[in-house]
């Protein structure tokens, strides 16, 4: 727990000074999105296999859903004087969805990059992370420059995949943290690359694993909300909210509370 809290230090230092961006079906709601200040509930898209920002578990902040983002989207909800409602669906569909007016925002750890940047208007950062390898305590990668020839596994459409490719690595992508991880657990794979909060549960959920890091290969990352282009009265309330719960500590407590919390119940649903 003194390794988690330290990633939760660094990561919310991080947020507060606003550093670098990263290197390099449906559930729950079926309502569509329109004129935001006329409804009475705001729509998050998000992909809740990703603990500790979302997962879906018994008893829920929204719901069956839980974790940092979903404490956050509920907050903001609340200030808006609206109702947060969960579309809960794959990563790669999220910004579709969004596109589509299926969703009002996106909340689901999603980086802030230059690509995504000239599609999507993205809110105050609220987290800063970066990548590490989870890998089996006896194994012998030390740095990223390891991993060539092992078997990389990484979760589709999030950021370690981004840094693989640029890596030149050949890996495999899943879906789901849980399956990414239980390949490493029954050694049919040799290391994840994954995002530092959610390699803490894992390791800290399963024996015989421990965290590598390498700052030289991957650099920091921010988490943002995203909205459609130019949707600037939303991004404004919700840049207000998150403002707000960094100035008076709130994302600080969230983050604390959800890193320590026991994710087993979690598990049960293939969270990440």
């Amino acid at each position: 727990m003194k390794k988690m809290k330290k990633f939760l230090a660094i990561a919310l230092a991080g947020v507060m000074m606003l550093s670098a961006t990263a290197c390099g079906s449906g559930e729950s709601s079926n309502e569509t999105t329109g004129d935001s200040a006329k409804k009475e509930t705001i729509t998050f898209g998000t992909n809740a296999e990703f603990p500790p920002f979302e997962f879906v578990t018994s008893e829920g902040t929204i719901g069956e859903f839980d974790g940092i983002d979903m404490a956050i989207a509920k907050q903001i909800g609340e200030d808006m004087g609206k109702e947060a409602v969960i579309n809960n669906m794959e990563f790669d569909s999220l910004l579709l969805a969004l596109d589509n007016g299926q969703v009002d925002a996106v909340i689901a750890g999603m980086t802030v990059t230059d690509e995504r940047k000239e599609a999507y208007d993205f809110s105050t950062p609220y987290y800063t992370a970066t990548q590490v390898m989870i890998v089996k305590e006896d194994s012998d990668i030390k740095t990223a420059a390891d991993m060539k020839d092992k078997k990389i596994v990484v979760i589709q459409g999030y950021t370690g995949e981004t840094c693989v490719q640029d890596m030149g690595y050949s890996y495999e992508a899943f879906k789901k943290g849980t399956e990414a991880v239980l390949e490493l657990v029954n050694g049919k794979c040799d290391v994840v690359v994954i995002d530092s909060a959610t390699a803490e549960k894992f390791v800290g959920d399963n024996e015989g694993l421990k965290i590598v890091e390498d700052s030289s290969a991957f650099e920091a990352e921010e988490y943002a909300i995203a909205v459609k282009k130019g949707n600037s009265e939303l991004l404004n309330q919700i840049n207000s909210s998150i403002q707000k719960m960094l100035d008076n500590g709130t994302v600080s407590e969230l983050s604390a509370k959800y890193l320590d919390m026991d994710t087993d119940d979690a598990s049960s649903s293939d969270a990440e």
